[in-house]
């Protein structure tokens, strides 16, 4: 095996190793700084300019902006560093120990996306000896799996402006190069609450939110017939009605 690749899967078991998902569970969220940390420490030996930038107040999520040469645009190689949570029982081997088995390389993170890591590293690794006309930055982010915290923590700051970038999701070695944005918003509808015996005593707010579901399926239907294009698998926008609570008894009319 060449060293490289000794080196990088050496890298993606270390980061495999280190627990960093991401969740709005807070019994399972956790801080991705050791994996930062891991990053900032090979990409400064490799002579990047390494900054660490503070996501969470106490530190424990960062995002890390680090750059080899200088001035303005350049080339951005982007990725997180979060996993989701893990059902461990679902696993065939321990999700936070790399493991090779039919020729693949098993771990939480391995894919998606804690591997682009490694190989951004040894891409960039043969442009060390190379005067750059134009800056190659590589970004590690926190949160993307849950809040997004750390890329709009970088937005916030204003960096990087860079020409172009590579995101290093998996897409099975596909080149994609638009991506569908992402909205969630909730509806609330208040009624009042009254014995189910007689509906003048109160106003069902589920009556309401069964019209506010009818207007978002026509909506949906709307999109689908105004907007389309071929370079996505669903060629159209997605609207999901993701979930609904309402009420707090059979016996009451429904006042939330």
């Amino acid at each position: 095996m060449p060293d490289i690749d000794r080196l990088v899967i050496e890298q993606l078991r270390q980061l495999v190793s280190t627990p960093s998902v991401s969740s709005p569970d807070p019994l399972w969220d956790q801080g991705n700084r050791a994996v930062i940390d891991l990053l900032a420490s090979w990409l400064g030996d490799m002579g990047f300019r390494t900054e660490i930038q503070a996501v969470s107040a106490d530190g424990s999520k960062a995002n890390l902006v680090a750059t080899l040469g200088s001035g303005p645009g350049g080339l951005v190689l982007a990725g997180h560093t979060d996993t989701v949570p893990f059902d461990e029982g679902r696993w065939q081997s321990d999700p936070l120990t790399l493991t090779e088995r039919d020729h693949r390389l098993y771990g939480l993170g391995s894919t998606d996306m804690k591997g682009f890591f490694p190989l951004a590293l040894a891409a960039a690794g043969t442009f060390l000896d190379t005067p750059l006309k134009q800056p190659l930055i590589l970004l590690a982010t926190a949160d993307e799996e849950s809040s997004m915290d750390g890329a709009r923590a970088l937005v916030t700051a204003g960096y990087p402006k860079a020409r172009a970038a590579i995101i290093g999701e998996p897409t099975s070695l596909v080149p994609v190069r638009m991506h569908k944005g992402i909205m969630m918003e909730a509806v609330r509808v208040t009624g009042r609450a009254g014995h189910s015996s007689n509906p003048a005593l109160g106003n069902s707010a589920l009556d309401g939110m069964h019209a506010v579901m009818g207007d978002l399926m026509n909506y949906r239907r709307q999109l689908q017939q105004q907007y389309h294009h071929d370079l996505f698998e669903v060629a159209w926008p997605t609207l999901n009605l993701g979930c609904l609570h309402g009420g707090d008894s059979p016996n009451r009319i429904c006042g939330q």
